[in-house]
């Protein structure tokens, strides 16, 4: 009879929860200790220099949620958080997706599996048509993460994006509509 060696399953248990200014020193710590790779593609990353400045973010993103304007998730993988991933720039029933992760939490098809999350709360609770993802030509692992997800490539926007270096990228836009869901 063989041997049976022991084999271990992991799982990520991932979910999403509405953030809280306490999760700032975490994401401070994920943004920094990652600055040059994010900066590639978050703007933001440069305003964000201190625990007090994300806490400073967290809690403008807190009065948009309040408002309407904005809809964000801190990306939780286990006890550890991972990201974000939000929706903005609502107009007539559209919404543009944005996301990062953690240099730890990226390859494992955690933002492919989130994404899918979002796209069921933007189309059944949030009743939206439309969701977009801008992403610079260069980013070639969120345009898988577009791809993996069944989103239309809908066309290139030249020098649509401000790099940190103070260049312009061009964007891919990527959409999908509630239809295509069926």
């Amino acid at each position: 009879m063989p041997t049976m060696k022991p084999h271990f399953l992991t799982t990520l248990t991932t979910h999403l929860m509405t953030p809280v200014v306490a999760d700032a020193p975490a994401l401070f710590a994920l943004i920094d200790q990652d600055r040059v790779a994010l900066s590639r593609w978050m703007p933001r990353t440069a305003s964000i220099q201190s625990v007090e400045d994300e806490a400073a973010f967290l809690l403008k993103s807190l009065e948009r949620i309040a408002a309407n304007q904005f809809w964000l998730a801190v990306i939780w993988v286990g006890p550890r958080p991972a990201g974000t991933i939000d929706l903005h720039a609502f107009k007539d029933g559209h919404a543009e997706i944005g996301y990062w992760l953690g240099r730890d939490f990226r390859g494992k098809g955690i933002m492919t599996h989130v994404l899918g999350i979002v796209e069921d709360v933007a189309f059944s609770q949030l009743n939206l048509n439309k969701l977009e993802l801008v992403i610079a030509t260069s980013n070639t692992a969120s345009q898988a993460v577009a791809q993996r997800r069944g989103f239309h490539q809908d066309g290139i926007l030249r020098e649509h994006l401000l790099t940190a270096a103070g260049n312009y990228d061009d964007a891919i836009v990527y959409s999908k509509l509630k239809r295509d869901l069926h």
